[in-house]
C-alpha cells in the first residue's frame, strides 16, 4: 500500500514540474524585448546640373562630314577582253587630261566582225546598183557613187537618205538597211573598248594591270576631279528651317589644322527614319583638301532671346525638365523653342534654378539627389 502511494505521488510531482516549466518558459519568452531595427539611410543619387541663366541663345548647328569629289567616274568594263598597254599606267595618284586614254581593251574580234559584215554589205550594194538602173534609174547614180566610197576595212560612210518611200521600201526589201544598221551597232560596240577621261582628274583607285582579261561589269578603277569637293553631313529635322541654299560657313579639319569656307549647295528631300536627320551638302573650295577628308564646323542660324540652352537628352517626353530644390527632384514644365541634334532651347526656367542635364532612369518627383557640376 505504501509502495502504491509513493508511485502515485511521484507521478503527480513530475506532472507539476512539467507544467511549471512550460509556464516559466512562456513567461520568460513574453518578457524578452527585440532590439530596435536600424533602417539603412536613403542615399542621395548624384546628378549633373547647370544653373539656368536666361538670355540670348545663339543657334549654332554643329556639323561634321567627309569630303567627296563632285566629279567622280567609276570605271566599269562594258565589254570583255584583255587590257592592253597604253602610254601611261592607270595607278593611284596618276593624273590624266580630258580625252586621254585610261584603258584600252583588245578589240580584234569586233574589228574582224566589222570587216566581215562590211564585205557582205559591199556585195549587196554591187548586186543592188544594176537592178536600180532598171527599176529606179533616177536613184541609180546616187547609189553607184555611194558604192564607190564603201571599203571592206575602212570606215562606213553615212547611208544616203532615200528620196521617196518607194526607194526606201526597195532598199529594205533587199536587206540593205538591216546590214547597214547592224554594222553601225558594231561600230558603237567598238568604241567601248577604249575608255577615255571625261574631265581633268587623278586616279583615286586602280589595280587593273595590262594583260588582265576582264568581263562585262568588271570594275577597273575610280577617277576623280580633286579640285571640286563637297561635304556630306546631316542636320536635325527641326534645324532645316534655319538654313537655306547659299548660306556660307567656316570649316576646319578634325585636328584643327587649316580652315576653309563652305557654301550650302543643296539639301536632301527625305528624312532618315532612324535618326530623324536630313542630308546637307556643302561645297568646299581651297588648297590642302582631299577626297575622303573629314571636316567639321558650325552653321550660324541666328539667336533666340530670353531662353536657356540645355542638352536635348535632358528633355522629358512631356516637354518638362527635372530641377533640384532642397536636394529633391522637381518637374518643371518648359516651352521648347528649338530642338537640334544635341541641344534644345527652352523658355520657362527661372534664373538660378538647378537644371538636371542627365537622362535619369527610374527618376520621380521627390527623389533625393546630390547635385554635381558637369
Amino acid at each position: 500500500m505504501n509502495d502504491l502511494f509513493k508511485r502515485r505521488l511521484t507521478i503527480v510531482l513530475g506532472l507539476l514540474l512539467i507544467v511549471g516549466g512550460i509556464g516559466t518558459c512562456r513567461k520568460l519568452a513574453g518578457s524578452r524585448t527585440s532590439p530596435p531595427r536600424n533602417e539603412p539611410p536613403t542615399q542621395a543619387r548624384a546628378v549633373r546640373t547647370v544653373v539656368a541663366r536666361n538670355g540670348p541663345v545663339r543657334l549654332n548647328i554643329p556639323i561634321t562630314g567627309r569630303l567627296r569629289a563632285m566629279d567622280r567616274m567609276l570605271i566599269t568594263a562594258e565589254v570583255g577582253g584583255a587590257i592592253q598597254r597604253t602610254g601611261r599606267s592607270f595607278r593611284e595618284g596618276v593624273s590624266f587630261r580630258q580625252g586621254e586614254v585610261l584603258f584600252r581593251l583588245d578589240d580584234g574580234e569586233v574589228r574582224a566582225q566589222i570587216n566581215a559584215q562590211q564585205s557582205a554589205f559591199l556585195r549587196t550594194l554591187v548586186q543592188l546598183v544594176p537592178d536600180l538602173r532598171i527599176d529606179m534609174p533616177e536613184a541609180a547614180a546616187r547609189w553607184d557613187a555611194y558604192l564607190q566610197r564603201v571599203t571592206v576595212d575602212g570606215p562606213l560612210p553615212e547611208l544616203p537618205l532615200p528620196a521617196t518611200d518607194q526607194e526606201r521600201n526597195y532598199l529594205a526589201g533587199r536587206g540593205l538597211l538591216d546590214q547597214y544598221y547592224g554594222i553601225r551597232a558594231l561600230y558603237e560596240r567598238l568604241q567601248k573598248y577604249v575608255i577615255t577621261a571625261a574631265f581633268d582628274g587623278v586616279v583615286a583607285a586602280g589595280g587593273a594591270e595590262p594583260g588582265t582579261i576582264v568581263t562585262p561589269g568588271t570594275r577597273l578603277g575610280e577617277f576623280i576631279a580633286p579640285g571640286s569637293l563637297e561635304l556630306e553631313t546631316a542636320i536635325g529635322e527641326g534645324e532645316l528651317s534655319l538654313v537655306k541654299v547659299g548660306d556660307t560657313l567656316q570649316l576646319s579639319g578634325t585636328d584643327a589644322a587649316g580652315r576653309w569656307m563652305g557654301r550650302i549647295i543643296r539639301t536632301g528631300e527625305s528624312i532618315d527614319p532612324s535618326t530623324q536627320t536630313v542630308k546637307l551638302f556643302v561645297q568646299v573650295d581651297g588648297k590642302g583638301l582631299r577626297d575622303g577628308q573629314y571636316l567639321g564646323g558650325s552653321i550660324e542660324a541666328g539667336s533666340l532671346n530670353d531662353a536657356v540652352s540645355v542638352p536635348r537628352s535632358a528633355l522629358l517626353e512631356d516637354h518638362a525638365l527635372y530641377t533640384v530644390k532642397d536636394s529633391a527632384l522637381m518637374k518643371q514644365p518648359v516651352t521648347v523653342l528649338h530642338q537640334g541634334v544635341d541641344q534644345a532651347v527652352v523658355k520657362g526656367l527661372a534664373d538660378g534654378q538647378l537644371v538636371v542635364i542627365d537622362r535619369l532612369g527610374g527618376a520621380f518627383e521627390g527623389m533625393r539627389v546630390a547635385p554635381v557640376k558637369p
